[in-house]
């Protein structure tokens, strides 16, 4: 009994250590990026934390659980490839998240966003 006990246990322990060093730290900092109409900053830990996202595919939807998932504009650049262009699917997932959420404290409006 007592061996069925302990590998049980071993097994517990490499799964959670398996998950906790296979997941990259998520930045602790704020995350820029720049546009046309101006730089938008936003800090991941907010955003992680008072939206609730545990799951990196969330906002990085082509990040499969391997190595650190890819910034935004790896995919979506401004000239004509398959993703959409990064204004496009910016405005679509994170203006789209803000309206979702109905917290009047998410920016939904151009300068809200985009500081000069």
């Amino acid at each position: 009994m007592k061996k069925i006990v302990m590998l049980v246990a071993m097994v517990a322990f490499l799964a959670v250590a398996a998950v906790a060093f296979s997941n990259p730290a998520a930045p602790s900092g704020d995350i820029s990026m720049k546009c046309k109409k101006g730089v938008v900053t936003f800090s991941h830990k907010i955003h992680m934390e008072k939206a609730g996202i545990s799951d990196c595919k969330t906002c990085h939807h082509k990040y499969k659980g391997e190595g650190e998932p890819q910034r935004c504009d790896t995919c979506h650049k401004e000239k004509k490839d398959k993703a959409p262009k990064i204004m496009t699917a910016a405005h679509k997932q994170c203006k789209g998240c803000h309206k979702k959420s109905k917290n009047k404290a998410a920016p939904t409006k151009c300068k809200e966003c985009h500081k000069k």
